[in-house]
């Protein structure tokens, strides 16, 4: 069996990539407008995650019915499919909805965000991937940047922000789960293609969360809110993941995971945009410096010999 990283990709295209991951992130950004309205719509956390998750999943089978040969994959890696949407997607969720729970959000996101660290650590430690002065300085900028841009730092400083044990754990959970997942993204994407790999993570993550929260109750209950429902499983669902598994083809999983890191800085744009939160001088800092990232990451193509 052949290890993601061991054989070259043919037609890989850096830039190309680099722009499907800040496209997937700048729609997974969104997330929290649509997070913001339906709780106040009385939704719990555990809902909405199966909620985006089976919509997400229908979204996909719809568009795969034309072409049914790209999800076809063998018997033999349905048991890996299957840990990656458990574990990859929609245990990844949980967790992160689990550090929603237990600290601010500005908190959270940021060890959400050391995901890019560990995938770092675990590519080297998988495909001893050489840890360049480009992509450390990237790694750097990234992480200062969304600490500055969420608020995570000033809210420290000004005592009102608390982080409990169980807090630090789920976060930092939280980076080692959205980790996995890119690991997992970037074999399943070498193997058996973008399309065939969101379907079947989408395929088992439903399964697995429809398990705990039924996803068609909450259109039962509130028939008001469908439409935002629907749009949970496609804008800031379907849509990014996809996205970023084409992306996956072109980069290594530490850049794409890097590139990502811009999600926040979006966030905050549009929660500036839409909500009328301000932003403040140390947020534009950090913007500017995950958009330095991001171009120190793109302006050097990745070697096709590694994940």
């Amino acid at each position: 069996m052949v290890r993601a990283g061991e054989q070259a990709v043919p037609g890989r295209q850096p830039v190309v990539g680099a722009a499907l991951v800040l496209g997937a992130a700048s729609l997974w950004a969104t997330f929290g407008i649509f997070a913001k309205i339906l709780y106040d719509g009385g939704f719990e956390p555990v809902e909405l995650a199966s909620v985006r998750a089976a919509v997400g999943f229908i979204a996909v089978l719809i568009l795969a019915l034309p072409r049914i040969r790209t999800i076809r994959v063998p018997a033999r890696a349905l048991p890996f499919f299957a840990a990656y949407g458990v574990l990859g997607f929609a245990l990844f969720g949980l967790i992160f909805f689990a550090a929603l729970e237990r600290t601010t959000v500005s908190i959270a996101v940021v060890l959400l965000y050391t995901a890019p660290a560990f995938v770092v650590l675990l590519s080297a430690v998988l495909w001893r991937e050489r840890f360049a002065a480009n992509r450390i300085i990237a790694l750097l900028l990234a992480l200062v940047g969304v600490v500055l841009v969420t608020g995570a730092a000033g809210a420290v400083l000004a005592g009102k922000a608390t982080l409990s044990f169980p807090a630090l754990l789920f976060g930092l959970g939280a980076g080692l789960g959205y980790a996995v997942y890119t690991l997992f993204s970037k074999v399943a994407t070498e193997r058996h293609g973008a399309f065939a790999s969101l379907f079947w993570s989408f395929a088992f993550a439903a399964a697995a969360l429809a398990l705990l929260a039924s996803p068609i109750t909450p259109f039962l209950r509130s028939p008001d809110h469908t439409l935002l429902l629907l749009a949970l499983g496609i804008v800031p669902t379907m849509l990014p993941y996809g996205l970023y598994l084409i992306a996956l083809r072109h980069l290594r999983a530490s850049t794409a995971a890097m590139l990502a890191s811009l999600e926040p800085a979006v966030a905050a744009l549009l929660a500036a945009l839409l909500l009328n939160e301000r932003l403040d001088a140390w947020q534009l800092v950090g913007m500017s410096l995950i958009v330095a990232a991001a171009v120190l990451l793109a302006r050097r193509p990745a070697p096709a010999a590694h994940v």
